[in-house]
């Protein structure tokens, strides 16, 4: 065979082969391009106002969120408050992805593209419904292709609930995560130099004081003419800087009794006053708090006792641990 022949011959198998691999992934019929700038969910943009409730599943994972009192809530916490900048961040991301061009229509082929059965667990299905209930969108979203639209665009898989058509998007989507990965994880952040005094007491009722004049004085042990140890003082007074939650439950749901509880109540130079209670030791690291405030505390006390006193919080092991201190801990020579 001449080699001119030959190379015709490869030639046309490379085509035929690009041509085979184009009906794999637009299935047996043609289907055009999407008009640039089709939106996938074309309703969305105007009614973003009006939305209600949101779902995301994906495997055996299902979240919903719920518009309570204009912020979003995770309905399986409670309606404890959802991470709303994500929220946002998500809806204006749903609204403006854009069909660029099909892909496969074939439902055995929507694996390769994560496109699949929501619940196997690797695509995720998203439904949004407004407040009458009515369904205002749903969409199917599977695998990302960073910059592959090229302009530095990037490029997701997406399809329609009740159909095979996959189409590659503009635009992304973080939908990782589970139920505590949506929520507002924040719980309060009361600095050190803030703090005036502590009281600690443990479950037997025997407790420990300290506090000082200023922010920057030395803590004092009331009672007691020994000098504190600074490094565990100085611990104790940022223990509820910046806290986070590991996990949250309504109080009904977590318990923690007032009585035989150990407890921590912090008081702040401007009058407010923390105070928290600890589940059992041997639990899991759970609290609750109960604030008050006077003078020019009292309204931020009011606003934190209402969105924190009726839940139960999961904190971290090592912020458990410094509220949990003892007097033996806060003695000269504690570790």
């Amino acid at each position: 065979m001449q080699r001119r022949t030959f190379n015709l011959l490869v030639a046309g198998a490379a085509v035929s082969a690009t041509a085979a691999g184009a009906v794999l992934l637009t299935s047996d019929r043609y289907i055009s391009p999407a008009p640039p700038g089709q939106r996938a969910l074309p309703d969305l943009a105007g009614k973003l106002g009006d939305l209600a409730w949101i779902r995301i599943s994906r495997g055996t994972m299902t979240i919903n969120f719920a518009l309570i009192a204009g912020h979003w809530t995770v309905v399986e916490k409670g309606n404890f408050p959802a991470a709303e900048e994500r929220i946002h961040k998500l809806l204006g991301a749903l609204a403006a992805v854009e069909l660029v061009e099909p892909r496969t229509g074939r439902a055995e082929l929507l694996p390769r593209l994560d496109l699949d059965d929501p619940a196997n667990g690797k695509s995720t299905l998203v439904v949004l419904q407004g407040r009458a209930g009515a369904q205002v969108g749903a969409l199917i979203v599977g695998r990302s292709r960073p910059s592959t639209l090229g302009g530095g665009d990037a490029g997701v898989y997406v399809r329609k609930p009740g159909t095979d058509q996959a189409w590659l998007a503009r635009g992304s989507f973080d939908l990782s995560g589970d139920v505590l990965d949506w929520i507002d994880r924040h719980i309060i952040d009361l600095h050190a130099e803030q703090i005036a005094s502590i009281v600690l007491t443990a479950s037997d009722g025997s407790a420990v004081i300290i506090s000082r004049t200023a922010p920057d004085a030395a803590f004092a042990i009331e009672g007691s003419a020994a000098v504190p140890n600074a490094k565990n003082a100085a611990l104790l007074a940022g223990a509820l800087t910046a806290l986070d939650l590991d996990d949250v439950k309504p109080a009904a749901e977590q318990p923690i009794p007032m009585d035989g509880a150990a407890t921590a109540a912090f008081t702040s130079f401007d009058g407010l006053v923390v105070g928290a209670r600890f589940s059992p030791p041997g639990a899991a690291d759970w609290l609750a708090l109960d604030i008050t405030g006077s003078g020019k505390a009292e309204d931020d006390a009011k606003a934190l006792n209402a969105r924190l006193s009726k839940w139960s919080f999961r904190i971290p092991p090592e912020r458990a641990k410094l509220l949990r201190m003892t007097l033996a801990d806060l003695q000269p020579n504690g570790s």
